[in-house]
């Protein structure tokens, strides 16, 4: 599987993304926000081991707000 990008607020919220995938054994790593994906965010990004839906399920059940 591919990994999907969701662009955050903040560096901090980034960690906190990262930090509520894996907890539910998701796998994800924060990086530069891509040029592809169009944001006006922090410029940085999770990219998650997971399908754009779940991840961004997760995200916002745990208040995490998601800007793509």
């Amino acid at each position: 599987m591919g990994e999907c990008y969701l662009s955050l607020v903040s560096l901090t919220y980034a960690y906190k993304a990262k930090d509520s995938l894996r907890r539910r054994g998701i796998k994800s790593r924060i990086v530069y926000t891509p040029s592809s994906v169009k944001s006006n965010g922090c410029g940085y990004s999770v990219a998650a081991s997971t399908d754009y839906q779940t991840a961004a399920q997760i995200l916002r059940q745990d208040g995490i707000q998601i800007l793509n």
